[in-house]
């Protein structure tokens, strides 16, 4: 337990990848920023209160629908993560899990209640509520996506990162791509459904977008593409067709 604490310090601290239970790592930066998408709408998953009221206050549809639930009962649901490092607390830095009603466990305090608390708000929430226990606590904290990388990689499953990670970064934390990998073809699926296709995924490995830029939520899965079998041989097959008809015209110009 010693040593686990003190990875998630090294990892708060300076910024660093550390491996967390399981497959799952987790990259924490020293402090909470949230993410704003140029030309976006605020609905990432760290949008702050001022975008979502924004967006809430627009024409009804599915996105004010979604904004004015988030408002009313905030962004956290149970199982969600949370990495927390408090300076001289080591009993209270943790990777923290959200239980059932949006509450957090903390060592000998309080359970802290999350409802109504928006990702971008997290670090000043709690700080605030460990406030009232500790005597100005430096508390860094940053909520974690956890997504599950699956497909061609060398390490497939579940993996944790804050929204504001490279989306090409949470790929690689599993292990890479292996040799029958076609990441031209690598989709975003929530359950059955691809909610980002692979011209979108394709388009925020380029760009170097984040987790939030392409709207992955927790629970979604990244699904890098697998070359067609055969593909190889069908294109070395195209090749040697395109060739083999140069040659026919060839033969039948000289002929002329």
């Amino acid at each position: 337990m010693v040593a686990f604490h003190l990875a998630v310090v090294s990892a708060l601290s300076l910024g660093v990848s550390s491996p967390m239970i399981g497959q799952s790592t987790t990259t924490v930066p020293p402090q909470s920023t949230p993410v704003t998408t140029p030309g976006a709408t605020g609905l990432g998953a760290v949008a702050t209160r001022a975008d979502l009221q924004a967006a809430a206050a627009s024409a009804d549809g599915p996105q004010a629908a979604a904004a004015r639930e988030r408002l009313a009962n905030g962004d956290f649901r149970a199982g969600d993560r949370i990495a927390m490092f408090v300076q001289g607390e080591p009993t209270l830095t943790d990777t923290l899990s959200v239980r059932a009603n949006q509450v957090i466990h903390l060592t000998n305090l309080p359970d802290i209640s999350l409802h109504g608390v928006l990702r971008s708000e997290l670090q000043d929430f709690l700080r605030q509520q460990l406030g009232q226990f500790l005597r100005n606590p430096d508390v860094r904290a940053v909520s974690l996506v956890r997504v599950d990388v699956l497909g061609p990689v060398n390490r497939p499953g579940f993996y944790s990162a804050p929204a504001d990670e490279l989306v090409s970064d949470v790929v690689m934390q599993a292990g890479g791509l292996t040799s029958n990998a076609e990441v031209t073809r690598t989709t975003v699926r929530r359950g059955d459904v691809v909610v980002q296709s692979a011209e979108r995924v394709q388009a925020a490995f380029a760009r170097g977008e984040t987790l939030d830029q392409l709207d992955v939520r927790p629970g979604d899965a990244i699904v890098v593409g697998e070359r067609t079998p055969g593909g190889n041989f069908l294109r070395v097959l195209g090749v040697v067709g395109a060739v083999a008809g140069i040659a026919v015209s060839i033969v039948l110009i000289t002929r002329h």
